[in-house]
């Protein structure tokens, strides 16, 4: 009989769900869109009730198209880090705060000048704590602001470990996703660390390994989703890693960008290194890579068609963005876009920092502004992926491209020419969905480990190569764009702001 393996991705803007036989082809998949809540400048919110909403319509699409004896295992892939209180019953109290909330600035501040780097490092394997989009600041916030609620809970837990929760009934996460909660080389929760934070330890959640069993579909959830009951469901991990284990990071050298609302660069290594901003990561007993999450990518092409296009009535004509973009020159005749329009995260961690085109004269049109953006989020993938080669002595002969926008052939070739090196995107998007689908595989005993699982279910597209004649002029833009962000760095501190 046919065994097939599910993927279920709780990402930002959709929950998607994918079934993929052992050999990794699609054979089914399917997106439910979700809604975001920002009630404040830099705070973003979502319904944990909407994504298992989302999850059982995304399921029971799936599942209609195949033979419910052959599905074996699901795994789980999920946005982080995102912070969900739930009761006893298994209910959330209130929203989560999700990954690109940006409200606990004094709580980060607080943690930078209170914590110093050995200690953190003691407890939890990281040398800073002090980032407002970092779990312990939000667990301050969450303690001053919302203590009634953190009083009735009885854990926190991560987006898809809620959904493991409805899925199971048990509340478990992975290491990855407990990240400077967790410290993976103790394997445990320091006491004294909670204990400095002032937030119970009992709330987090128990530590499995990304392809160890969560639990079994429980007759309710079997209902609800059209899963079959007591088929085995997999803790899973970050959206991201799964991508990274889809596109084949845990090979070393091998370099992989996930393009999705935002973006993702990582590159497999041979041995733990940290530092230039970019940190080590393994999945599971799998190879370590080094990685480093942006603020931009796919939402930041939303906001450019939201606010440069309004006859596209709301929606993203990426057909009219990339036929604007692809008139323009290779490096918009000296335009520079910075994609800091949430702050940044990897390589330089500065949550202060925004965005502009730089460089703007009479000459400059629409489309050179559109082509800009694609570059920036291109030289935004390099500076990460340098920092990644810099750090472990490394130096990847190619790209991966995994996630949505991975479709986008225009794009891909952008970053080809800025790299100077071939683009090769993953056959399916679903690539959050596919590497969970790995992590089944390998949870349900069908493959020994996650080498053997990627080497079977990974499958590229041909890759784009370079074209040498753009590579001065975006050698020439990126050198700009690096000496952008220290030049305008003071600009954008706390004390040069309103009032001050």
């Amino acid at each position: 009989m046919k065994q097939i393996f599910g993927g279920l991705d709780i990402g930002t803007s959709s929950v998607k769900a994918g079934l993929f036989d052992i050999d990794g082809h699609l054979l089914a998949n399917a997106a439910v869109s979700i809604p975001l809540y920002s009630p404040f400048e830099g705070w973003a919110e979502q319904d944990p009730q909407d994504w298992w909403s989302a999850a059982c319509q995304a399921l029971g699409q799936v599942m209609a198209k195949v033979e419910s004896g052959e599905v074996v295992a699901l795994g789980l892939s999920g946005q982080c880090p995102g912070h969900v209180l739930v009761d006893r019953s298994g209910k959330s109290l209130g929203r989560a705060i999700i990954w690109r909330d940006q409200r606990a600035q004094e709580e980060a501040r607080w943690l930078a000048e209170s914590i110093l780097a050995e200690k953190a490092c003691a407890w939890t394997g990281s040398d800073f704590l002090g980032e407002a989009t970092m779990p312990p600041a939000r667990l301050l916030w969450l303690k001053t602001h919302a203590a009634a609620a953190l009083q009735q809970s009885v854990a926190i837990l991560q987006p898809k470990d809620f959904i493991g929760l409805q899925l199971t009934g048990v509340a478990a996460t992975d290491g990855n996703s407990a990240y400077c909660l967790y410290n993976s080389q103790t394997r445990r929760y320091e006491p004294d660390y909670f204990a400095a934070l002032g937030v119970p330890v009992e709330l987090m959640p128990p530590v499995l390994q990304p392809e160890g069993v969560l639990g079994k579909v429980s007759r309710a959830a079997a209902q609800a989703t059209g899963l079959p009951e007591g088929i085995t469901v997999v803790c899973g991990t970050i959206d991201a890693y799964c991508d990274n284990l889809a596109g084949g990071a845990i090979i070393p050298g091998c370099a992989v960008d996930v393009a999705g609302t935002s973006e993702s660069v990582s590159l497999g290594i041979t041995e733990i290194a940290n530092g230039n901003g970019v940190f080590a990561a393994a999945i599971g007993n799998a190879g370590y890579f080094l990685c480093g999450p942006t603020q931009a990518g796919c939402d930041t092409l939303r906001w450019l068609s939201e606010g440069f296009y309004p006859e596209a009535g709301g929606r993203v004509d990426f057909e009219k963005l990339e036929k604007d973009a692809s008139s323009v020159t290779a490096g918009c005749e000296g335009l520079i876009f910075l994609p800091y329009l949430n702050g940044e995260r990897a390589p330089i961690w500065d949550s202060q920092i925004r965005g502009g085109f730089v460089g703007l004269t009479l000459a400059h049109q629409r489309a050179h502004c559109t082509r800009a953006v694609y570059e920036g989020i291109g030289f935004a993938v390099r500076h990460i992926l340098e920092a990644c080669e810099e750090v472990s002595g490394i130096k990847a002969k190619s790209l991966t491209v995994c996630g949505g926008g991975s479709n986008s052939i225009f794009w891909n070739q952008i970053k080809a020419d800025i790299l100077q090196r071939p683009v090769a995107a993953m056959e399916v998007s679903q690539t959050g969905c596919l590497g969970a689908a790995m992590l089944a595989s390998v949870g349900a005993g069908a493959c020994p480990n996650l080498v053997t699982a990627n080497g079977k279910m990974m499958r590229l597209r041909p890759a784009l190569q370079p074209d040498s004649e753009n590579a001065e002029r975006y050698e020439i833009a990126y050198r700009r764009y690096r000496a952008l962000y220290p030049a305008l760095k003071p600009v954008f501190q706390p004390e040069m702001g309103e009032g001050k």
